[in-house]
């Protein structure tokens, strides 16, 4: 397949899933920063967002993406400012 009908290939199955709910695969490891391959390390370890397998596609609902956002949210340190020495 050229990289070219690939491309056009990948677009039309984002815009699909986001018709259901759902991120393709690609879409979300944009959003996650991450590599194709870590989202397959995430699944083989049980680590990630819930997804499903519609044929040979995965599948991220838009709510479990949510929810794995939430899961790696951060409180803010509570360590006082240094203060400048003259």
């Amino acid at each position: 397949m050229s990289a070219a009908m690939n491309t056009s290939t990948n677009h039309d199955l984002g815009t699909l899933a986001r018709l259901v709910g759902c991120l393709d695969e690609h879409g979300f490891a944009t959003l996650a920063g991450v590599k194709i391959s870590t989202l397959n390390t995430w699944r083989k370890r049980g680590q990630g967002p819930n997804y499903a397998l519609v044929g040979c596609n995965y599948l991220y609902p838009i709510e479990a993406v949510q929810q794995f956002i939430t899961t790696k949210v951060r409180a803010r340190s509570t360590i006082a400012p240094r203060h400048m020495m003259a």
